[in-house]
């Protein structure tokens, strides 16, 4: 089964996407790419993107020009690739609402203690707004990118309906100092450790419930990865129609950044 995994974003750059072919956790391999597909992205405004097969990266499709997802409207993707190798094209298709940005003020992080251990708790400082929403936050430790939906954080916002967000914790990070602590914890590969005077920066997105669905269900099977980096297909759910798996999304980022200060 083919996997389509694409997201659009509000900055101006090469949008993506990811197309691959399935497969179980237990047959030792990376899900195989899918090349040679032709890829369309259009907006409700008649606005009409191609994009390419990126060289020496099969699979990875990117915008042949620079482009810039715009709030409230509404995107529609189109693959047509010959999947099962019949000599005829199957057609892939999905839509995705760019949701209206929610503007983060600011960001501090706090120094915590719990139990016998610190940990480095990232606030966040925003208003939300009236109606139901759903958010994802990316990170960013200096130059270290953490790109993968594990390390995603994802919240709905019952807690917060139109109200203000004022300094809420959504997160923490481990102390680096006390990672010798961590080594025989099952889950050691995937914490994230910050220091003393690390620069974080957090991208907030207000997403759709589908793609925050998806997200979670992701993160809820083995590993958190999508199905597009080697996930299995149970109960994940997707927008893809024409017999696909994966998602296509698109949302707007706010980032903000702060030091991560020891304090005793």
């Amino acid at each position: 089964m083919i996997v389509i995994y694409s997201t659009i974003t509000d900055e101006l750059t090469y949008q993506q996407v990811q197309l691959s072919s399935s497969t179980g956790y237990f047959d030792g391999n990376k899900n195989a790419k899918v090349s040679g597909a032709t890829i369309t992205i259009t907006s409700d405004k008649g606005d009409l993107y191609n994009l390419e097969e990126v060289h020496n990266t099969p699979g990875t499709y990117k915008t042949t020009t620079q482009m810039t997802g715009i709030p409230g409207e509404n995107y529609h993707l189109k693959v047509m690739v010959d999947f099962n190798n019949d000599g005829i094209n199957e057609t892939y298709e999905a839509d995705a609402k760019m949701e209206l940005p929610v503007k983060l003020d600011s960001i501090d992080i706090s120094y915590e203690k719990i139990a016998k251990y610190h940990y480095y708790s990232f606030n966040i400082y925003a208003k939300e707004p009236a109606g139901t929403n759903y958010y994802m936050c990316k990170y960013i430790v200096n130059d270290s990118v953490y790109d993968r939906i594990s390390k995603y954080v994802i919240f709905d916002d019952l807690s917060y309906d139109n109200q203000y967000i004022n300094g809420s914790s959504i997160g923490y990070f481990f102390d680096d100092t006390e990672r010798d602590e961590y080594k025989d914890a099952d889950d050691y590969n995937t914490m994230t450790f910050i220091a003393d005077g690390d620069v974080v920066k957090l991208q907030l997105s207000n997403i759709g419930k589908g793609f925050y669905n998806f997200l979670l269900q992701c993160q809820e099977e083995k590993d958190g990865e999508s199905p597009f980096f080697g996930g299995p297909l149970s109960n994940i759910s997707t927008n893809i129609k024409g017999g696909g798996i994966g998602y296509f999304a698109a949302y707007s980022i706010s980032q903000k950044q702060a030091i991560a200060k020891q304090e005793q």
